[in-house]
């Protein structure tokens, strides 16, 4: 590989892979020797439209045995202005999936891999990538899924990571066999360690420090925190000799249909991508407790708007349109965003019709 391709590579495996195993995935399901792994066929995934210059992946982690997805998280790369954006989805929200009852999402896995059993369904994924394409009114064109113990082997893959624990942690789960024993600090993180540390929800007493004390979204801050760490301190050239390590981890613990061909055919998005812009996003709704549970409901409205605003593809003419716009005006992206939300406020797939 020549060097540029390797540390895109490399960027590319930090942002989608790393991403995805952090946010909670338990279960590992091994490719094939192909780099990327085998290409496993989704009914429901688009292909991508050159002309919109957007590419969503849609990141799923499953606990073990593949019966729940704790993370639910669609990334979005707009090729024209190279930015990221990510849109996690509550693995509480109230669904409704066609021929089931009323449904948290994040059991929509299992309900799939049960059809599949059934041979209604040709793979578990199918049920929760219709879903997910229903709440937001956006194409999905691949998935990937993967499992803490890559997250683990990727970390001590790049020699771990320089990190300021902000509280200490002591929480501990026999059934899990989670043991988190952390103190607040600047200090080196191994594999275990930043495990631990994006796990990490609330202590044995059952406080919550800080930003925690918000439950998901709290944890959810603070993964975020990581991430742009261990990006700033792991993207760099030092570390294009661990591409082989990285690669082996994908091949391992990755189920996906993302191929070698695809990030070849995506070398131009990834090499532009300015990781200081990610934005990241959830769901827009609230939590409210149905006895005898929690469900997270989505708001319909909200939800539209933030499509609209962040996410909607446009085409390449729109683009330069609105680049013009910025260079003409030095109108800022949030800025623009607003003016394409706008114009483009009817223009979405209507979103799914959730229950009261």
């Amino acid at each position: 590989m020549s060097k540029i391709f390797k540390s895109t590579v490399i960027i590319f495996l930090i942002i989608f892979v790393i991403f995805s195993t952090m946010f909670g995935v338990l279960a590992a399901q091994k490719l094939s020797e192909l780099s990327l792994g085998d290409e496993v066929y989704i009914y429901g995934l688009e292909k991508e439209d050159k002309q919109l210059g957007m590419m969503n992946i849609l990141l799923i982690g499953v606990d073990e045995g593949g019966y729940r997805s704790d993370t639910i998280m669609l990334l979005s790369v707009d090729g024209y202005s190279n930015r990221v954006n990510i849109l996690s989805i509550p693995r509480d929200t109230m669904v409704k999936a066609d021929g089931y009852s009323i449904q948290k999402i994040n059991a929509l896995i299992g309900l799939g891999k049960e059809a599949v059993a059934r041979n209604k369904m040709d793979e578990p994924e199918e049920l929760l990538i219709s879903m997910v394409k229903k709440l937001t009114g956006l194409p999905i064109h691949y998935f990937m899924s993967v499992d803490f113990k890559g997250f683990k082997e990727i970390i001590d893959a790049v020699d771990g990571v320089d990190f300021n624990v902000p509280y200490n942690m002591d929480y501990d789960d026999p059934t899990q066999n989670l043991h988190i024993h952390l103190k607040a600090g600047e200090q080196h993180l191994d594999g275990e360690e930043a495990h631990d540390f994006v796990r990490f929800r609330h202590n044995n007493n059952g406080t919550a420090p800080g930003e925690y004390v918000l439950g998901d979204e709290g944890r959810e801050y603070w993964q975020q925190q990581f991430l742009k760490e261990l990006i700033q301190q792991k993207c760099k050239a030092q570390y294009i000799s661990k591409i082989d390590d990285i690669f082996k981890v994908v091949k391992e613990n990755v189920r996906t249909n993302y191929t070698m061909k695809d990030l070849v055919n995506h070398l131009d998005y990834l090499q532009e991508i300015k990781l200081e812009e990610i934005g990241s996003y959830q769901l827009p709704g609230q939590a409210e407790y149905i006895d005898p549970a929690w469900w997270y409901m989505c708001d319909k409205e909200a939800t539209r708007e933030l499509i609209n605003e962040v996410f909607l593809p446009m085409s390449e003419e729109e683009w330069e349109e609105y680049k013009a716009l910025q260079d003409d005006t030095g109108t800022g992206f949030d800025a623009i965003d607003r003016i394409r939300a706008e114009k483009r406020k009817a223009n979405i797939t209507p979103l799914q019709e959730l229950p009261n």
